[in-house]
């Protein structure tokens, strides 16, 4: 049994480890798509930052800017750069160059061909002599936000030159769209193995369950099947030594009745009584058994320990006769109050003297002793048999197991879990080989005040 729930816990752990995972697995790629998308960001503006900056400077180098006097083939010749400049930074929305102040040539590459640009506002420098501004170009009624970069230089004639290029600022966005992109297929497929993995997973462990709810009824079948044969042995067990008594007592039964006019009445009556109450044992075995199978329902009631190994004796006392074995009562005449099962302590008390009597040889004795000690009643069955040893004292209780030639390995479980049942204990006593064995066994004493 401890064994089935531990196997169901595991499966049951293994489950919730399994969904905890998933979703740690989850919210950790949930998080780094945030940090990545943060981080997209910054790359992006990153990239049109250095963009910008070679586009500057390489515009800046350009003869054309520095020379003096400039060309209106030349000025062509740089409009057609820049357009080749549009190509690598689609963003780029115009190029200027200044020269002493004056613009001497203006670029449009996006929008209209007129555009009017607002006063710069400041910004960081970006390398070096390129600067870096923000601005807002109105471009038909649309005001569009660009980064301008910035680069000085003196002319030949020594007058200062400055080249200016304007990105549209959505060209952050448009690189951050495009980074993003890739973060979000590699999100997908990294959520697509979790949930592979994790769809895998949730079916195995259904598999196991089903595979566990399986073992379990072929488990219980077995055991069902080993308990009914439990349950027959026990019962064969159990009406064997009665059916023995009663098999003697007919016997001299009709050893009397064949003396026919020396026939004694009371000793056929006496006869007849025994076999008697042997049946209505094995009655109460019939009703009494199954008690293996489920819990008690009855309850325990005050018996007489003493009257119930008197009863036990009597009904024994022709087999140990038939086995010249000599059966000793020492029992108080007193009574010996115990709350458990009468048919319990019966069974008990039943195998545990066969058990004495099948270990006994002819001429020797079985004693029993029965007193009251410290609120416990005491049973003692002494034989003068070959001993336990002390291997055999660890099993002699187990299920099956037996030292005796022919024997069940039933009576003394039985006469264990009987007692048991009615809170009681047994155990045997170390007496060294060949110096007999004694089964002592307690119950607790009945509050009959």
């Amino acid at each position: 049994m401890k064994r089935r729930h531990l196997q169901g816990s595991l499966v049951a752990i293994t489950a919730a480890l399994i969904l905890l995972v998933g979703m740690l697995a989850g919210g950790s790629l949930w998080i780094l798509r945030r940090m990545h998308g943060q981080s997209a960001h910054t790359e992006a503006a990153r990239l049109v930052l250095e963009q910008g900056n070679v586009i500057v400077s390489h515009l800046a180098g350009q003869p054309i800017v520095a020379s003096s006097p400039e060309s209106a083939a030349d000025w062509s010749t740089f409009a057609e750069q820049v357009l080749a400049m549009h190509t690598l930074e689609s963003g780029l929305q115009y190029v200027s160059v200044s020269k002493n102040g004056v613009t001497v040539f203006q670029k449009q590459t996006r929008g209209m061909a007129e555009a009017s640009v607002a006063p710069a506002v400041p910004g960081a420098g970006v390398a070096g002599d390129v600067g870096m501004s923000r601005r807002i170009v109105d471009l038909g009624g649309e005001a569009v936000p660009v980064v301008v970069f910035t680069k000085r230089l003196m002319g030949v004639d020594g007058t200062p030159r400055e080249v200016e290029v304007a990105v549209r600022k959505d060209a952050v966005a448009r690189q951050e769209r495009v980074t993003a992109q890739a973060i979000g297929s590699m999100f997908n497929l990294s959520l697509m193995t979790v949930l592979g993995s994790f769809g895998v997973s949730v079916v195995l462990v259904a598999w196991m369950m089903r595979r566990e709810v399986h073992r379990e009824r072929q488990r219980r079948s077995e055991e069902h099947l080993a308990f009914a044969g439990v349950l027959a042995n026990g019962i064969v067990h159990d009406f064997r030594n009665p059916m023995s008594a009663m098999r003697l007592d007919v016997q001299m039964l009709n050893r009397e009745v064949a003396k026919a006019g020396e026939c004694r009445h009371v000793r056929v009556a006496e006869l007849a009584t025994r076999v008697q109450q042997t049946l209505d044992r094995m009655d109460k075995v019939f009703q009494e058994f199954l008690y293996m199978s489920r819990p008690p329902t009855d309850r325990r009631e005050v018996a007489d320990v003493a009257k119930e190994l008197r009863e036990c004796a009597e009904t024994l006392r022709p087999r140990f006769e038939q086995a010249g074995v000599d059966l000793r009562l020492d029992l108080p005449a007193t009574p010996l109050p115990v709350l458990a099962y009468s048919s319990a302590l019966q069974r008990t008390f039943m195998n545990v003297l066969t058990n004495a009597e099948q270990f006994s040889k002819s001429g020797q004795a079985v004693q029993v002793r029965a007193m009251r000690t410290d609120g416990s009643v005491t049973i003692d069955v002494v034989d003068e048999g070959p001993g336990v040893s002390e291997q055999d004292r660890r099993r002699i209780f187990d299920m099956f197991y037996s030292t005796r030639p022919g024997g069940t390995g039933l009576g003394l479980f039985l006469a264990k879990t009987a007692l048991e049942r009615c809170g009681g204990t047994i155990k045997v006593l170390a007496t060294g080989i060949g110096r007999g064995t004694c089964f002592r066994m307690t119950l607790p004493v009945a509050d009959v005040g």
